[in-house]
C-alpha cells in the first residue's frame, strides 16, 4: 500500500530547505534554457514530417498509427498532439514543447538515478550537467524523438538496477511499463532492455548470487512481456510491418552483415566517439570517461555494468549501422554525463573540481549561446551543420513565406503548390499552418509546366502560389506562369526557398 505520509516524511529527512531551493532553481534553469528562443530555430525536415503526422492524427482518429506508414513508432506523435492543440496555430512550437517535457523526464531521471546510487551532491551536479550539455539543449528543443528516446534510456537503466537489488515485483511492473513506453518511441529502445538483462553482475560474488539471479529473470521475464503487450498494442494497425523494412534502412541484417561483417565498422568505429564527445563539447566526455575509470576501480560491479551500455552498444552500433546521426547516439552522452558527475563528487581536491568545472564552461559556453541566440554559427559537426542549418533540410523562410500566405487568406483562400510532398518542402509548410485556416498545400514532385497549368482554375476562387525547394531561381523556366514574389536564401551555400505567385498568362 501507498503510504503518502511515509514519503513525505523521507523527503523531510532528505531534503533541506536549501536543497529545496536548488531544486527549484535547476527547474526554473531548465525551463529557461529550453523555452528562449524555442521557435526561432528553422524547422528541420524530419520535425515537418511529424508534427504533420501528428496534425492528421489529432482531427482523424482512423489514422492514429499514421507514423507506422514510415515505420516509425507512434508515441512521439500521439505525444505532441496534446501540445499541437495548445499552442495551435504555431504548431512547431507545440511540437518542440513535447521534446522540452521529455527533457525534463529525463533530467528527472538523471537525478533520480544519480541520488540513487551515489547521493545528492552527485544528483545536482549530473543535474547541472543535463541541464547545460549542448547535446541535451539543442534535441530538447527540437520537435524529434531522440529526447524521448534519452528519457527512456534513462528509466530503462535506472529500473534494471532498482530491479537486481530489490527484487520487487511493484518494481518488475513499473520497469516493464517503462520500458514499454520506450519501445513505442524509437527501435533502439529495443537494445536497452536487451542490456537490462546484464543487470545481474551488479549482485556478482554477493551471497544468494544464483538465487538472486534467477529471482531477477523471472522478475526480467514478467516486465519484458508486459513492455511487449504494450509495443503490440501496435498491431491495431496494418503498418506494424513497416518498422522492420525501416529497420533495415538504417541496420544491417544478419544476412547482410554475414556476407560482408566488416564493411561499416572501419569507418563507424571512430565516427561514434567524435559525433558524442563534440556535441558535448569534449570536455564532459573526457571527464566521464575518466570518471569510468575511477568507478570501476571503487565499485567494480557497478563499474562493470556502466562500462557495458557503452560498450556493448558501442560495438553493435560499430559493426551493423548502416546510417548514424549524432542524434542517435545520445544515450552515450547521458552515460557520461553521470560518471563525470561522479567523479567529481567523489573526489576531494577541490582545485581539480575547480579545473573540471572551468574546463567544462569554456568548452559548452560559446556552443549554448549559438544554439539560443545565433543557431548559424552552432559548432557542430559537418553532418548536422549540413542537415539543420545549410542545407534543403534547413526550413529558413518557411516562417516568413507562411505569415505572407496568412495574410494574403484573409480576403481569399490560399493555395500553395509545394515542390516536394513528403519531408521537404510540403512537410515543412504543411507542420507550419494551424487547423482551420484558409491555406491549403499541394505537394508534387517534381513540379513542372503541367501541373502549373493545371492549377490555374483555381485563380478564380483562391490565391495559388508556388514553393520550389530543390530548384535554383535560375532554374526555373522563365515561359512559365509564375510571377516572383521572394526568394528565402540559406546563409551558407546557393540553396534556397523561392515564393513565386501562379498567373493566368498562358
Amino acid at each position: 500500500m501507498f503510504d503518502i505520509s511515509g514519503f513525505v516524511n523521507w523527503f523531510r529527512k532528505n531534503f533541506s530547505k536549501r536543497d529545496l531551493f536548488y531544486t527549484a532553481l535547476l527547474l526554473v534553469t531548465y525551463l529557461a534554457t529550453r523555452l528562449i528562443n524555442l521557435d526561432k530555430f528553422p524547422i528541420f525536415t524530419d520535425e515537418g514530417i511529424y508534427i504533420h503526422w501528428s496534425k492528421i492524427a489529432w482531427k482523424d482518429a482512423a489514422w492514429r498509427f499514421i507514423s507506422l506508414t514510415d515505420g516509425k513508432q507512434p508515441l512521439h506523435t500521439w505525444g505532441m498532439i496534446p501540445f499541437l492543440k495548445i499552442f495551435s496555430p504555431n504548431l512547431l512550437l507545440g511540437g518542440r514543447m513535447f521534446s522540452v517535457l521529455s527533457g525534463l523526464i529525463a533530467l528527472k531521471g538523471v537525478f533520480s538515478l544519480s541520488y540513487y546510487l551515489w547521493g545528492k551532491k552527485t544528483a545536482f551536479i549530473a543535474s547541472l550537467f543535463y541541464i547545460f550539455t549542448p547535446m541535451f539543449l539543442f534535441y530538447d528543443r527540437m520537435a524529434l524523438a531522440d529526447s524521448a528516446v534519452n528519457a527512456g534510456f534513462i528509466w530503462i537503466l535506472f529500473g534494471s538496477i532498482l530491479l537486481i537489488r530489490t527484487l520487487r515485483m511493484d518494481v518488475a511492473l513499473a520497469f516493464g511499463l517503462a520500458a514499454g513506453t520506450a519501445m513505442l518511441t524509437k527501435s533502439s529502445s529495443q537494445m536497452f532492455v536487451a542490456l537490462s538483462g546484464l543487470a545481474p553482475v551488479l549482485a556478482f560474488k554477493k551471497k544468494s548470487f544464483i538465487k538472486n539471479s534467477f529471482s531477477f529473470y523471472v522478475l526480467f521475464v514478467f516486465a519484458y512481456v508486459l513492455a511487449l503487450v504494450i509495443y503490440n498494442v501496435q498491431r491495431l494497425s496494418p503498418y506494424l510491418q513497416y518498422v522492420d523494412q525501416k529497420n533495415g534502412t538504417f541496420v544491417l541484417t544478419f544476412k547482410e552483415f554475414f556476407a560482408a561483417p566488416f564493411s561499416l565498422v572501419i569507418s563507424n568505429l571512430p565516427l561514434i566517439p567524435w559525433y558524442v564527445f563534440s556535441e558535448m563539447g569534449y570536455a564532459l566526455g573526457v571527464i566521464g570517461v575518466v570518471g569510468l575509470f575511477f568507478l570501476i576501480k571503487k565499485d567494480w560491479r557497478l563499474g562493470l555494468y556502466l562500462a557495458a551500455w557503452l560498450l556493448f552498444p558501442y560495438v553493435a552500433i560499430s559493426f551493423f549501422a548502416k546510417v548514424i546521426f549524432p542524434r542517435y547516439l545520445i544515450f552515450f552522452a547521458t552515460l557520461l554525463t553521470l560518471t563525470a558527475a561522479y567523479l567529481i563528487s567523489s573526489t576531494k581536491n577541490k582545485t581539480v573540481k575547480v579545473l573540471c568545472f572551468t574546463f567544462y564552461a569554456l568548452s559548452v559556453g560559446y556552443f549554448n549561446y549559438a544554439i539560443l541566440f545565433d543557431n548559424q554559427k552552432i559548432p557542430f559537426p559537418p553532418v548536422d551543420r549540413g542537415q539543420y542549418i545549410e542545407s534543403v533540410n534547413a526550413g529558413y523562410g518557411i516562417k516568413d513565406l507562411i505569415q505572407y500566405a496568412r495574410e494574403k487568406s484573409m480576403d481569399k483562400p490560399v493555395i500553395l503548390l509545394a515542390e516536394g510532398n513528403f519531408g521537404v518542402v510540403g512537410d515543412m509548410l504543411e507542420s507550419s499552418i494551424g487547423i482551420g485556416e484558409k491555406i491549403s498545400i499541394r505537394g508534387f514532385w517534381p513540379l513542372n509546366a503541367k501541373d502549373l497549368y493545371d492549377n490555374q482554375k483555381e485563380l478564380a476562387n483562391n490565391h495559388v502560389y508556388v514553393v520550389y525547394s530543390h530548384r535554383k531561381l535560375s532554374e526555373i523556366d522563365s515561359s512559365w506562369p509564375l510571377r516572383l514574389i521572394k526568394e528565402y536564401r540559406r546563409p551558407f551555400g546557393d540553396s534556397s526557398f523561392t515564393l513565386l505567385e501562379l498567373t493566368s498568362a498562358n
